[in-house]
């Protein structure tokens, strides 16, 4: 923890983060509030490195998982922080189908493509820019894909924006565009821990996520095809739920996983506006994070996979169940389940997403 920093208006400051293996050199954005937020971006990856917000005694923490230094983010296993494309998800066997036309893409995962494959767009150098306003600072990152990356068809073009605002609102706009049919489905996998990235266990935690259906998985970790009712479930979190009720009990699903690791189908059900989507809160820090998205589902995880292997920000070593993502996600919906086809991308109806993530206060 380090004390309250001092008030101060928007602003965006560029800093060196060091080089690549390639030996670019990579950059480091640092937006920051009046409210004492500051979100430090790497174009690298569009990585959110770190991520400050005070807490209900005014004390700042870093509330989201990484390292301290580019290297460690060339080899990590586990997406901290990043931008994933251009599909995030698994895509068994790597094997693609649209319109009738295969396509084999890479594996990098065991027998499937996993979060865009080899190289996908958490390991790019994007090139960024940045935007200044009254109302809030942006910064723009921009990374063009070519015919036949990781498989994929299409030469595509991505955008994304990060803004920050003096209400602790810090909003990503997604942006693709393509000259071939394909499929795209975006999200950012930021790390979190509302206490700090080094407060170990998120069991304490409350979450809400506004959705009456949740996707079973398979024992391979895919989705069964049944859409089913959370009702009655160890899935219910229409209302604040302790993780710690319900994560460490025999629910198969839960079992498959090493935690919670489904896709919950907004009750929204639309690509339109952002619409509250879910909330973490933390009550010993008073931290609650909000999120609002145009995105029909969220994978709700929990950091199942972290073994202890990675040596985090401030030698600090991460373990399982230390932190949980809240990835919105195209490819589910109400009325489809999972299905690739809402995920297609053509060439005259260009991609558009926003997510807002606010920060509050509460005793």
């Amino acid at each position: 923890m380090t004390a309250k920093p001092n008030t101060h208006c928007l602003s965006i400051n560029q800093n060196n983060f060091g080089q690549l293996s390639n030996g670019k050199n990579v950059q480091l954005f640092t937006l920051s509030n009046i409210q004492g937020t500051a979100v430090k971006i790497t174009n690298y990856g569009g990585i959110i490195v770190a991520l400050n917000t005070l807490d209900k005694h005014g004390m700042s923490a870093d509330i989201v998982l990484g390292y301290d230094d580019i290297s460690a983010y060339e080899t990590d296993p586990y997406y901290f922080g990043a931008i994933i494309g251009r599909y995030a998800g698994r895509i068994d066997q790597g094997l693609l189908s649209i319109n009738g036309k295969n396509y084999q893409l890479s594996i990098n995962n065991s027998d499937n493509q996993l979060h865009g494959g080899l190289q996908a767009l958490n390991k790019q150098l994007w090139q960024a820019t940045t935007q200044s306003t009254t109302e809030k600072v942006s910064l723009i990152l921009q990374h063009s894909s070519p015919d036949g990356d990781n498989g994929f068809p299409g030469n595509v073009d991505f955008k994304v924006k990060y803004s920050l605002n003096n209400n602790n609102e810090f909003s990503i706009e997604y942006f693709a565009t393509t000259d071939k049919t394909t499929v795209i489905n975006l999200t950012q996998h930021s790390y979190f821990n509302l206490a700090g990235h080094n407060s170990g266990e998120i069991y304490q935690h409350q979450i809400q996520i506004n959705a009456d259906h949740f996707l079973p998985m398979d024992e391979r970790v895919y989705p069964t095809g049944e859409i089913r009712n959370v009702n009655n479930t160890q899935h219910d979190f229409r209302q604040l739920t302790a993780i710690n009720k319900h994560i460490n009990n025999d629910d198969e699903q839960i079992t498959i996983a090493k935690g919670f690791d489904n896709y919950w189908l907004s009750n929204h059900n639309a690509i339109t506006k952002a619409a509250f989507l879910a909330k973490a809160f933390e009550p010993k820090s008073g931290r609650q994070l909000t999120v609002y998205s145009d995105q029909p589902s969220l994978v709700f995880y929990t950091a199942n996979y972290i073994d202890g292997s990675q040596i985090g920000k401030g030698n600090f070593i991460y373990q399982k169940h230390g932190a949980f993502c809240f990835e919105p996600l195209r490819l589910a919906t109400q009325r489809s389940g999972a299905n690739i086809n809402n995920t297609l991308l053509q060439p005259e109806a260009p991609f558009y997403s926003k997510t807002r993530f606010v920060f509050q206060t509460h005793s």
